[in-house]
């Protein structure tokens, strides 16, 4: 295996990796090839025997492109034989065939990143057990202190477009991407330790090193899961397509924005590398888009030629020829299209226990089957009141503890359990998954408690014992308390749940109403900027297998901590953005413990770090939980091959991204 000239120590295991972080003495040995050449840059296949010698090892239509002189031939496509990364498959399959899919609307984008776009410089095992194995870098080596990275590229390897990736790409990436403040306020956590951005270089075109003045040691691991568009993806900023927008590197940028309808070039920058909305932009993804997200009523992506991966007998993927995905808004409509075996796969939407009977009854008729899914989140409905509230009065309420505690305890679980999640699950709080190793029992369970007299005697704690004529509580201003919750479409159980939770509030004299909006001007909603959400709902990631990874719900840590965003923009930017908050003391202890985990070597010193975080989260009870996930399942036809058996559910890996949809193919 290679190794950088000053990696000494013993090599452990990726298992180990994982288990620890990515501290910096297991970076110290790590070399992410395949040990044999003969290999590739890849995973091993399946086991099957020798392919057949007449396969074909590209598509009969790239053959077609290539016979009329519109595509170069496949060797030149692909990157040099030793650099194409082997993807393991159950099965070689055939080319061929039509995807069929659906997307609920303009901010459903993440479904198509997930389908589309896992493709991480690194990369996790299929079952998120291992991480870094090769994704679009071939290797990455490491000095012993892990203060020097060093990335390389696959010889060969090209965009979507045809032109080559190479080290001016990532490069890009860093210094004009990254480091721009017009774009980033400030540089992602990926490339800092301390608050200080590391030092690239180009060292020549498929090699780069990163330079960092403390020890990285959460770098392996990070780089194994970033791939979406709001990540950073060192590989996801085609130069050669992408300067043409940057005032640095093109003095026309400004013109070029406002030509386009744009107001200024941040706008127009912002819109060019969405990638589902903009089939001019390259990618390095096995399809890419046609007909985008934005127009019409299909979104239509057709293989890539230079798709940089193949199967254990060489041929090119993907096996699919395209890929259809009708936007279909309403669940009821994406619902009956599945039962009439009109999806191929699809794992989020109406894959809800309530419909599992309905869709369970189709099978046959519709050729599709279940395939289970494991969550890793530690919650199915989480709500998060706004404890950065522009209304003084109203975030002083939110972030007294008593009422969010006299919230909780006005919440009948059970009765949500049986009604909205078909008897499926227990009352939860935010707290990890029973069969994780932080699992705290008291934590998963306080406040739990379904009682109206110890709800109000919370409320009234918190100083809320006026009340108007129809039993509603004051604020201290004399006006009703009453605040909206927003929620999206994103799971179908939510109205329902979110309907029977403002029901017993009201029974203590809380006035909330159900905010139902599309999932865009939710974002746009709860940004720290814009700070115009009252409180919102959505699911409780990063309870198992990743809870060192997610720790959105755990303490503000980005823009995803719906609680409080702007306290996020303080640990985010070190209290420099435009509007950060700086949290009180325990908050900031957290956010000063969850430095100390990348930096710490040993795994057990980071655990402990990481379990005072929990107990501090704990204590402050940021959020209102209500019911832990049990298993959920996706639908696949029958006739879609290579599809895994069961797999764990995680954004941060963009499932079904990584058990790898380049991989299926459809029978004949």
């Amino acid at each position: 295996m290679k190794r950088s000239s000053r990696n000494t120590a013993t090599e452990i295991s990726r298992r180990h990796l994982l288990q620890v972080g990515g501290g910096a003495a297991a970076l110290a040995t790590l070399s992410l090839t395949a040990c044999d050449p003969a290999e590739g840059t890849g995973e091993t296949d399946g086991g099957q025997g020798a392919p057949d010698p007449n396969r074909p090892l590209e598509s009969p239509e790239l053959t077609e492109r290539v016979d009329a002189g519109d595509l170069p031939p496949l060797d030149e496509r692909l990157p040099v034989e030793s650099d194409r990364l082997v993807a393991a498959t159950a099965a070689l399959g055939v080319y061929g065939g039509v995807y069929h899919g659906a997307v609920a609307d303009q901010g459903d984008s993440p479904w198509l990143e997930r389908m589309l776009a896992y493709e991480p410089l690194l990369r996790y095992d299929p079952n998120l057990d291992e991480f870094a194995q090769p994704g679009t870098l071939r290797e990455i080596t490491v000095n012993d202190d892990a203060t020097v990275f060093t990335l390389h590229l696959r010889e060969g390897m090209k965009w979507s477009d045809g032109e080559p990736v190479t080290a001016d790409d990532i490069m890009f990436a860093v210094n004009d991407v990254f480091y721009n403040t017009d774009i980033h306020a400030t540089p992602p956590g990926l490339l800092t330790t301390a608050g200080e951005p590391c030092e690239a270089e180009k060292v020549d075109d498929h090699t780069v090193t990163l330079t960092f003045a403390q020890s990285k040691g959460d770098f392996i691991e990070e780089a194994s899961r970033a791939a979406n568009a709001v990540s950073p993806n060192l590989l996801f900023y085609p130069k050669h397509y992408l300067e043409q927008f940057l005032p640095a590197l093109n003095p026309d940028a400004e013109s070029v924005a406002e030509e386009a309808g744009f107001g200024d070039w941040t706008a127009y920058w912002q819109d060019r590398i969405e990638w589902w909305n903009n089939p001019d932009r390259p990618v390095l993804y096995p399809w890419v888009i046609t007909d985008p997200l934005n127009e019409g009523n299909v979104v239509h992506a057709e293989r890539n030629p230079y798709y940089w991966k193949v199967d254990s007998g060489g041929a090119q993927l993907p096996y699919i020829d395209r890929l259809e995905f009708e936007i279909i808004q309403e669940e009821e409509v994406m619902l009956l299209k599945a039962v009439n075996g009109e999806l191929d796969f699809h794992s989020r939407h109406f894959n809800s226990d309530a419909n599992k009977p309905v869709l369970a009854e189709g099978r046959e008729s519709g050729g599709y089957h279940f395939v289970p899914v494991q969550p890793t989140s530690m919650n199915r409905l989480v709500i998060a009141l706004n404890l950065n509230h522009r209304d003084e009065e109203l975030r002083g309420i939110f972030q007294n503890k008593d009422f969010r505690v006299g919230l909780s305890h006005a919440i009948d679980r059970q009765d949500i359990i049986d009604t909205a999640y078909q008897r499926q699950g227990e009352p939860w709080q935010a707290a990890p998954h029973p069969d994780s190793e932080f699992f705290d029992e008291e934590f998963a369970k306080q406040y739990t408690e379904f009682d109206l007299d110890l709800a109000n005697s919370h409320l009234d704690a918190a100083g809320l014992t006026e009340k108007d004529s129809e039993g509603f509580r004051l604020r201290p201003n004399g006006e009703r308390l009453r605040f909206s919750i927003d929620i999206t479409n994103l799971f179908p159980e939510w109205a329902p749940a979110a309907d029977l939770i403002t029901q017993t509030w009201a029974e203590v004299g809380v006035d909330a109403q159900v905010n139902p909006i599309e999932r865009s001007l939710f974002y746009e909603r709860k940004e720290a900027a814009a700070n115009e959400h009252d409180a919102n709902i959505w699911a409780g990631d990063g309870g198992l297998k990743i809870e060192m990874l997610e720790q959105r719900w755990w303490f503000p840590n980005g823009g995803e901590s719906n609680y409080a965003t702007q306290w996020a923009e303080y640990y985010v930017s070190r209290g420099e953005g435009e509007n950060a908050v700086e949290p009180p003391e325990p908050t900031l202890r957290q956010m000063e413990l969850a430095r100390q985990i990348p930096l710490e070597p040993d795994v057990e010193t980071q655990k402990e770090i990481f379990r005072e975080i929990l107990q501090i989260a704990k204590e402050q009870f940021y959020v209102i939980g209500i019911a832990l996930p049990t298993a959920g399942y996706a639908i696949a036809k029958d006739n879609l091959e290579n599809i895994v058996e069961s797999f764990p559910d995680s954004w941060l890996h963009m499932t079904p991204g990584h058990i790898n949809p380049p991989t299926w193919f459809f029978t004949p």
